[in-house]
């Protein structure tokens, strides 16, 4: 039976929670789960130590050891260069107070020839400054030497810049030891140790800052 204006068809068709369940359409949400294109439901971004969306880690912020290769060489100490920079050092300071040679039974220490030297200086002798100078030149060599050796006890990154100082003041006892040889006296007729302490703190302060140059 039908009234006037009424939709023809069954009771109950066309009205809602009747009839067979409509499909959902393109687009539309389903229950219970999200449909497609919808949007995503409101959460919080991922806390650092989880993985975040699409299965990426999330960075991780710290601190920790450094990687190989990472913000330079690890500072590390440089013990056989230390050793023999201090011993020439130890040689180009010791020859200034222990003797040379002799002379009429006396000794004379690196620090008496220097005074002698001196003296002859005053009188226009030009050889007597180059000894002076000579014997001055490894005496503060030595003392800087036996400096750059107490450095490479300590733990640094820096070390080849030690071992170049350390060679240039090397070469500077080498020179003071030629002025000596060219103006003085090469072969005294008595010699004491440190007169070979005077001649060989140079070679020894090469050595030790070639070391330096060399090993890591």
């Amino acid at each position: 039976m039908s009234y006037p204006g009424q939709q023809p068809g069954g009771y109950g068709e066309g009205q809602p929670g009747y009839g067979p369940p409509q499909q959902p359409g393109y687009g539309a949400p389903v229950p219970g789960q999200p449909g497609y294109g919808a949007p995503q439901q409101p959460g919080y971004p991922p806390q650092y130590g989880y993985p975040g969306q699409y299965g990426y880690p999330a960075p991780q912020y710290g601190y920790g050891p450094q990687g190989p290769g990472q913000f330079g060489t690890a500072a590390s100490n440089n013990i056989p260069a230390a050793i023999v920079l201090v011993l020439g050092g130890l040689a180009g300071v010791l020859q200034f107070f222990l003797p040379w040679f002799s002379v009429r039974g006396q000794g004379l220490a690196g620090i008496d020839v220097a005074d002698a030297a001196g003296q002859a200086s005053d009188f226009g002798s030009s050889s007597g400054t180059i000894i002076q100078i000579g014997v001055y030149l490894v005496l503060i060599g030595g003392g800087l030497a036996l400096l750059a050796g107490a450095v490479l006890f300590i733990p640094m990154r820096n070390k080849r810049i030690v071992g170049a100082l350390a060679l240039v003041v090397s070469l500077v006892m080498i020179v003071g030891m030629i002025f000596w040889l060219t103006s003085g006296e090469p072969n005294p007729d008595s010699t004491a140790p440190g007169y070979y302490l005077f001649l060989g703190a140079g070679a020894v302060g090469v050595i030790g800052s070639i070391v330096a140059l060399i090993k890591r």
